[in-house]
């Protein structure tokens, strides 16, 4: 989860969101690190999860709708999702595996 965290930051690096938004490769790239994100988050074991203090559920949604819906991703809202819910969770991981 924390590959897939660093790889969102990495691709975006440089990007504001009208360039992301007319970049379809960068797109994938993103959305497909955010379901890796999703998918890893339904396997935190609960003890974890109570642990570090984010929207598991959401975040594992995020996940199934990305699958699912894929056609139908609001990209601003992706954009928002990987330039500013992906560093909070690099951050919390970081900081519970620092403490581990």
């Amino acid at each position: 989860m924390k590959d897939a965290a660093r790889k969102t930051s990495l691709f975006l690096k440089g990007y504001k969101m009208r360039k992301f938004l007319m970049d379809g490769k960068t797109q994938s790239a993103v959305i497909m690190q955010l379901i890796v994100i999703g998918e890893l988050a339904k396997k935190v074991p609960d003890r974890a999860k109570k642990k570090i203090n984010l929207p598991w559920r959401l975040i594992a949604g995020f996940r199934d709708l990305a699958v699912h819906q894929y056609f139908e991703l609001d990209l601003p809202k992706v954009w928002d999702t990987a330039t500013k819910d992906v560093p909070v969770l690099e951050k919390k991981l970081a900081q519970y595996l620092k403490r581990k």
